[in-house]
């Protein structure tokens, strides 16, 4: 069976990845996954499968949220997040590009299989989300105050 061949339903998926059906459904939500649709009922492939438990272990075991995954998986090469060793794929240590972007440059690899590829998915589903919100970024021992203006919000320069 090829591992990138819809067959798991979504409670035989949870069940292989120790989660919910819901947080499947979310996860496809948030744009991480996209299974395939047999009459009309999700499908996950094996591949979806280890990617499931990817994000599970960055939320349940790193402590990230969902939002924080989503930057993560736009501002990091896929092959990184993957863990995959493809040194003959053109994305293969390109930091420079996104890794469809370095596949569809060379014409040596085939842009169909980003597609299916959770991070190029996060990066379409999330195109247009902002990096930074305007709001402090990381702990709050990091920012001035611990986070804190002293009970007035400093002036914004417009």
């Amino acid at each position: 069976m090829e591992c990138s061949q819809p067959v798991y339903t979504i409670a035989t998926a949870a069940e292989l990845t120790g989660t919910t059906p819901r947080m499947l459904r979310e996860y496809e939500k948030a744009g991480f996954i996209k299974p395939g649709r047999i009459n009309g009922q999700r499908r996950f492939s094996s591949n979806d499968v280890q990617f499931i438990k990817n994000i599970r272990f960055y939320i349940e075991k790193v402590g990230m949220t969902i939002t924080g995954l989503k930057l993560l998986y736009m501002m990091s090469p896929c092959w990184e997040i993957k863990q995959c060793n493809q040194p003959q794929c053109p994305a293969y240590g390109n930091y420079r590009q996104k890794c469809w972007e370095a596949i569809r440059e060379s014409g040596s690899a085939d842009t169909r299989t980003c597609r299916g590829c959770p991070i190029f998915l996060t990066f379409q589903k999330n195109r247009n989300m902002k990096m930074h919100q305007g709001k402090d970024i990381g702990p709050k021992c990091f920012t001035p105050n611990g986070g804190k203006s002293g009970g007035k919000r400093p002036k914004r320069n417009t």
